[in-house]
């Protein structure tokens, strides 16, 4: 059964169904920790991980946001 179609909705290819699909964020704040390797023990550490890694420049505010938000998916 193919939950998402993938690739296939850009390139009309039936050959391109399933080959991409995205993570599922349904639950993430049950998941922890994450990462491969568990380096982020919570939804914090990885929205600061990639508020770092890319220099987007969070606020605190916009940190705890953010982490509320995913907390609700």
């Amino acid at each position: 059964m193919v939950t998402d179609p993938g690739r296939a909705l850009i390139s009309g290819n039936c050959a391109d169904i399933g080959k991409i699909k995205g993570p599922i964020l349904r639950g993430l704040a049950a998941r922890a920790p994450y990462f491969h390797n568990g380096s982020a023990a919570n939804l914090l550490d990885a929205v600061n991980f990639y508020d770092k890694r890319f220099n987007i420049g969070f606020t605190d505010q916009q940190k705890e946001d953010l982490v509320n938000f995913l907390k609700t998916l």
